[in-house]
């Protein structure tokens, strides 16, 4: 018995420490969006504003989300699986003055982008079913 508390009492020393190595984390919303150049369908109706961005580099007429999650990046990768069989790796390289540093593994591009509370990442994911796939993230709301 007295093993048992020494393991629990050591357990719970650690716990505390080990979750004040981890670093900062930040809540990110991911969306897979498929777009196409013909059309005229945006769904949901948020993704004007994505329609727009990109309007200087190519025109979409049909931008559909395929999926959204909410994901909490830090120091540890998180993967993101897209329906053109790839995978997106996303980790937390620093969080200063509400502005994250992710980088973004998304074969075969690996590179960081910044994050604040008022933009979006726009990230090109490939060919997809006749058209584009993109991997957008943003702050979670």
């Amino acid at each position: 018995m007295n093993a048992r508390l020494t393991l629990l009492a050591g357990v719970l020393f650690v716990s505390p420490l080990a979750f004040a190595q981890e670093g900062p984390k930040v809540d990110v919303r991911a969306q897979v969006v498929h777009a196409l150049e013909s059309g005229n369908q945006v769904e949901p109706a948020s993704l004007k504003a994505m329609q727009t961005a990109l309007g200087a580099k190519k025109k979409y007429g049909t931008l559909k989300q395929l999926s959204v999650s909410k994901l909490q990046l830090s120091k540890a990768s998180v993967t993101v699986s897209l329906p053109n069989q790839k995978q997106a790796t996303l980790t937390l390289e620093s969080l200063k003055d509400d502005v994250a540093t992710v980088r973004v593994k998304l074969p075969p591009v690996d590179t960081t982008y910044t994050l604040g509370r008022e933009r979006n990442v726009y990230l090109q994911a490939g060919a997809h079913a006749g058209g584009d796939l993109w991997l957008v993230l943003s702050p979670a709301q």
